[in-house]
C-alpha cells in the first residue's frame, strides 16, 4: 500500500475561515483522484477523474457528524493506494471506511450509501473481507 495523504482533523469542525475540510490524493501516472470532504454535517469520499475537466465518478457517504462518537477528539485521515495506484482506500483512525476501484469503476463504503448511479452490480457495502481482497500483502 502507498500512502497518498494523511492529515489530522476534528470531525465536523473546519479550520477557522474555512467552510469544510478537504483531503485529496492523486494517483501517480493516472488521472485518478480521491477527495475526502467533511462539510460540518457529513463526510464523503469522492472518486474523481482529472482529465480535461474534473469528473465526479462516485460519492461515498462516510458519516453524519452528529452520529460520530468522540468527535471532539482529533482523528487521523489517510488515503492509501494499491501498488498499481488504481484503487484508493480511506482510513480514519486506523479503520477502512471506503474504497474505490477505478479500473472497475466500483465504490464501496460501510453503509453502502448512496446507491450506485453507474449501474454497479452487487452490493456497495464495504466489508473487512473486501478490504483484505484489495489490500492483502
Amino acid at each position: 500500500m502507498i500512502l497518498g495523504a494523511e492529515e489530522q482533523i476534528n470531525v465536523g469542525q473546519p479550520e477557522p475561515g474555512q467552510e469544510n475540510q478537504l483531503i485529496s490524493s492523486t494517483a501517480a501516472g493516472h488521472e485518478f483522484e480521491v477527495m475526502f470532504e467533511d462539510d460540518g454535517e457529513t463526510g464523503y469520499l469522492y472518486a474523481l477523474r482529472n482529465g480535461d475537466e474534473l469528473e465526479i465518478l462516485d460519492a461515498l457517504h462516510i458519516y453524519n457528524v452528529e452520529d460520530v462518537q468522540d468527535r471532539e477528539t482529533p482523528v487521523t485521515v489517510q488515503v492509501f493506494w494499491d501498488v498499481a495506484q488504481t484503487t484508493a482506500a480511506l482510513i480514519i483512525a486506523g479503520y477502512c471506511h471506503a474504497l474505490y476501484d477505478f479500473q472497475r469503476q466500483m465504490g464501496f463504503c460501510r453503509n453502502a450509501f448512496p446507491p450506485a448511479k453507474n449501474g454497479q452490480a452487487g452490493s456497495r457495502e464495504l466489508t473487512d473481507e473486501l478490504v483484505e481482497k484489495y489490500f492483502a500483502a
